[in-house]
């Protein structure tokens, strides 16, 4: 062979092979070297062959024998965060379905841990929360000082965290909060989730839908940001999108959605249009501002009337003066007086079938944990109002006449 044609060969087969894989190729990593990749669809991911070790479940029968039940991890019967074990409002825990059957539990809080903010620190949410530097962080008791009930006298259990896995594609992680929704509900238990960021919403309504069936749930959702957006990020649902995915996928129906405190930047003329279209009940902050709360709250309790409700609280909702630890801030929202006012009214009036505050960020609170603290009250409130509902109040707007009037009157 002519020595000339040696270089213009190795180069053409260098050529063709390069060629090769790039038409294997997306324009990222060839296909033959991301294994992750599907060829056939762009926009799905597939998860390594082998067991992700964050979503397998303890085998509970290789541990201490014990009846189902609550118990308490606790040597004192009262103590304060720094004398005790750690539990959402110093309640007893609950491993299993069973324990909550056995303990006849209403109320299962549970840790929510999926982080997907551009804002790293939601998924610590829940460990802050059951360990807030607060003198009502435990016990779970005592009245509250507007409708004069005790939430004590609900059975609450701490059902742990949902896992979550902080390498991977955060849609996975749904699935595991499906399943710790779908194990409560299935022990006629209220779901309470705690912490973590704002795509967890999805697994809850697929629960709930798979439970009741779409159409059956209405749901209240408090955010300053519509969560609807079109763009895809790169995956089907993500933290801003997945009202969008459950309307669009038949998981919700829109105008079973009430959606209070919105502004920001967005949305604009299209989503608008979108949200109009499949006929979303949306209350954004421009009305609050210009009909005045009490009007607005009389009319996101109208729209809910006689309805199950699931409420999905973003702590974004409240204005940054009163919730500073969050993600997404956005100036004005809602006072954290309304917002309170709001969850015993809902508790109150409807059944609540679900419940879930997300978007805690602790890296980003102040030093006396202010945005845990009101998250905190938040739950109590709603408690509160689930309370009140089973001892027979039925005005959302009633008020403990010991507590608006000191008798001189």
């Amino acid at each position: 062979m002519n020595k000339l044609l040696l270089p213009v060969l190795f180069a053409f087969s260098v050529t063709s092979a390069a060629a090769a894989i790039a038409a294997e190729s997306d324009g990222g990593i060839p296909y033959k070297w991301a294994p992750w990749k599907d060829p056939n669809n762009p926009l799905t991911l597939k998860m390594t062959e082998e067991k992700d070790v964050l979503f397998e479940r303890r085998d509970q029968s290789a541990g201490p024998k014990r009846e189902p039940g609550l118990y308490y991890p606790n040597r004192y019967n009262f103590g304060p965060t720094w004398t005790s074990i750690p539990t959402f409002l110093g309640a007893p825990i609950a491993q299993t379905p069973a324990d909550l059957k056995a303990g006849k539990v209403d109320i299962a809080m549970f840790g929510m841990t999926v982080g997907d903010q551009m804002l790293p620190g939601g998924r610590f949410a829940a460990l802050q929360m059951r360990s807030l530097i607060d003198y009502l962080s435990y016990p779970a008791q005592g009245e509250d000082q507007f409708i004069g009930v005790d939430i004590g006298k609900l059975v609450m259990a701490d059902y742990g965290n949902a896992a979550a896995n902080w390498m991977a594609d955060n849609q996975i992680n749904l699935d595991e909060v499906h399943k710790i929704v779908s194990e409560i509900i299935s022990a006629d238990a209220i779901p309470v989730g705690i912490g973590g960021t704002h795509i967890q919403s999805y697994g809850f309504m697929t629960a709930l839908a798979e439970k009741y069936g779409p159409g059956e749930v209405a749901v209240i959702h408090i955010d300053a940001h519509y969560d609807a957006y079109k763009a895809g990020a790169g995956r089907f649902v993500h933290n801003g999108s997945f009202m969008k995915l459950a309307v669009e996928k038949g998981v919700i129906n829109g105008n079973d959605i009430i959606q209070v405190g919105l502004r920001g930047s967005t949305p604009g003329a299209y989503d608008l249009n979108w949200m109009r279209k499949n006929k979303l009940r949306f209350h954004f902050q421009a009305e609050i501002e210009k009909n005045g709360w009490d009007a607005v709250m009389a009319k996101v309790l109208e729209e809910v009337k006689g309805r199950k409700v699931y409420v999905t609280f973003d702590m974004d909702g409240v204005d940054p003066a009163y919730a500073p630890g969050v993600g997404t801030a956005e100036p004005d929202g809602l006072t954290a007086g309304q917002a309170i006012q709001l969850m015993r009214a809902l508790g109150i009036q409807n059944e609540i079938v679900a419940a879930e505050f997300n978007e805690y960020n602790p890296f980003l609170d102040d030093a006396h944990q202010t945005t845990g603290i009101l998250m905190d009250r938040l739950i109590r409130s709603l408690l509160a109002g689930i309370q009140g509902r089973r001892e027979g109040i039925t005005d959302p707007y009633y008020y403990d006449p010991e507590r608006i009037n000191h008798g001189s009157d």
